[in-house]
């Protein structure tokens, strides 16, 4: 695979589809931040205490902050995340949020995708 089709992996959705004209550099790093807990669904739940950390945010509340703010935001008029809050009982009965789940938005997939980034690591392997 040459350098070329790495770019255009890259591009599509980011210069020619306009991705990083919808959302702030804040709102790109959360974004990547969440990438890098993706599964090959496009799915991730790290614990805000986990993206606390990586984003070296001073507190949680800083985190769900940003989460609610890129949660709001659209691309190709599909969510950029969407969020499935989790629920569980404590040892008293009472609903307790619990980790979230994160689904990214399809077009990021496709710069963050596991699969697509291990074609790319074989390929350059076979070259």
């Amino acid at each position: 695979m040459n350098k070329n089709n790495n770019f255009y992996i890259w591009s599509t959705p980011i210069i020619k589809d306009g991705l990083l004209v919808e959302i702030s550099p804040v709102d790109w790093q959360t974004l990547t931040t969440l990438a890098a807990y993706i599964d090959e669904q496009g799915k991730c739940n790290p614990s805000l205490e986990d993206l606390c950390a990586v984003l070296g945010l001073a507190d949680i509340a800083s985190v769900s902050k940003r989460l609610s703010k890129l949660e709001k935001k659209t691309f190709e008029g599909l969510p950029v995340v969407t969020v499935k809050r989790g629920k569980e009982r404590n040892d008293k009965g009472v609903w307790v949020f619990s980790k979230n789940e994160y689904q990214l938005h399809p077009a990021v997939l496709t710069i963050f995708s596991l699969s697509l980034v291990r074609k790319n690591h074989q390929a350059r392997e076979d070259d």
